[in-house]
């Protein structure tokens, strides 16, 4: 719990970055790129305090295509509507960086026990 609670926090700012993005005058991919790279780690990451830790540990593979495709909408989004916006691509990277980190580091950990 509290290795995960730091990638929580940070998903969650990005997140409200991005729908903090989303009442602004920014391209609806662009903003809504970034929310979407954000959320759907957050959303594992918080569904994943409450399971069980005798269960495998496999690949949530739909998060990370989620994640990857929120990344992708705010590549598309720069690419329509300017570099301006290129310092959200960075954001959605570093979302998700940090859904690599987490799932490596912490969610991957084997228990004490083993």
């Amino acid at each position: 719990m509290l290795r995960t609670l730091p990638f929580i926090m940070a998903q969650l700012a990005l997140l409200g970055t991005g729908a903090w993005l989303l009442t602004t005058p920014t391209p609806l991919l662009v903003s809504s790129g970034l929310a979407v790279a954000a959320a759907a780690p957050l959303v594992f990451m918080v569904s994943a305090l409450g399971a069980p830790r005798e269960r495998p540990r496999r690949h949530p593979v739909m998060t990370s295509v989620l994640c990857g495709f929120g990344c992708v909408l705010t590549m598309f989004g720069i690419y329509r509507f300017g570099d301006q916006h290129q310092w959200v691509l960075w954001l959605a990277l570093i979302a998700l960086c940090l859904w690599m980190i987490w799932q490596r580091y912490v969610w991957r950990r084997p228990t004490p026990s083993q």
